[in-house]
């Protein structure tokens, strides 16, 4: 018994679940702003290129080393260290928030548009206020794929590499959001940070992919996977194509991170994302969670039942 209470698989459970029951609504949002003013100090409009790219990765490792010098230093004098893991999870799981906020901005979408615009600002990096119906339908399926995965990856860098391995992904995670490669200012700067999130996240989203071919429509989502390498992360892009083309539905196209519009490649089907098709797509990558956690905790209950 004691060896389960401290499993890493039983602390992601209950950091999952206290996500759930309690998000840590603010955290990230507050991490965030505070590498966005960081990264400010260094990154000047008049600064050559090669030296934002140093001065992004340089501020990157400043960060990282006394960020794990002060974990080792806490989990040494903690009673529980293991508290700490599941604390550590908790604040950076999106899962809790996700589950209130888009359930309610698809049904603020038919008749409160405005209120949806502003339930989905804190989620996303572009600018929601011109956002049509189906603009913010597109939003929300974005959103919930790009983030949940985002989740999953966490989870499992944590499982196979333990709290510094998701550490250092936490960091990465946070650092692109706010030095994103979306917005010009940032492209360069953020460069190097973005580089080794996509490395990190490459296995976890393709395995996440494949995961969707196991509900209907998943020769539509095959055909769709050469699409998502036209995205700027491939990984992510396959992704997204094959969770749209599954419920038949369109993803991508033009969107705002800034006052200029930007046009990006269209994924999955041709029609228009429906609220129906939006909740299947969310349920469906909800499910495909729940499928590897479940997964997890047969591989690590079935050995302790035979042994």
């Amino acid at each position: 018994m004691t060896f389960l209470l401290e499993h890493p698989l039983s602390l992601l459970t209950l950091a999952l679940l206290l996500s759930l029951l309690q998000p840590a609504d603010k955290l990230q949002s507050l991490l965030t702003t505070g590498l966005t003013r960081l990264g400010r100090r260094l990154n000047k409009p008049g600064y050559a290129q090669g030296y934002l790219r140093v001065a992004g990765a340089g501020l990157l490792l400043v960060i990282l080393l006394p960020l794990l010098a002060a974990w080792w230093a806490l989990t040494e004098l903690a009673p529980w260290p293991a508290l700490l893991d599941v604390l550590l999870l908790w604040g950076c799981f999106d899962a809790g928030r996700l589950s209130r906020r888009l359930p309610l901005c698809l049904t603020q979408i038919a008749e409160q548009r405005e209120l949806a615009r502003l339930t989905l600002a804190p989620l996303c990096l572009r600018q929601t206020e011109a956002l049509s119906e189906l603009g913010l339908r597109k939003t929300v399926a974005e959103v919930a794929v790009l983030r949940l995965s985002a989740d999953f990856a966490l989870a499992c860098w944590y499982l196979a590499g333990g709290i510094y391995t998701a550490l250092v992904f936490v960091l990465l995670r946070l650092a692109v959001q706010a030095w994103s490669s979306k917005l010009s200012d940032w492209r360069t700067f953020g460069s190097m940070p973005s580089v080794l999130y996509r490395a990190m996240a490459w296995l976890p989203y393709h395995l996440l992919a494949l995961t969707l071919l196991l509900y209907p429509g998943s020769r539509r989502a095959l055909r769709a996977w050469s699409k998502g390498q036209l995205w700027a992360f491939p990984a992510a892009g396959r992704l997204l194509a094959m969770a749209a083309a599954g419920v038949d539905a369109g993803l991508g196209g033009p969107r705002r991170y800034t006052q200029t519009t930007e046009y990006y490649p269209k994924l999955g089907g041709s029609s228009s994302i429906l609220s129906g098709q939006t909740r299947a797509l969310v349920l469906r990558l909800s499910l495909a969670l729940l499928f590897w956690l479940s997964l997890a905790w047969m591989l690590t209950l079935v050995p302790l039942l035979y042994a």
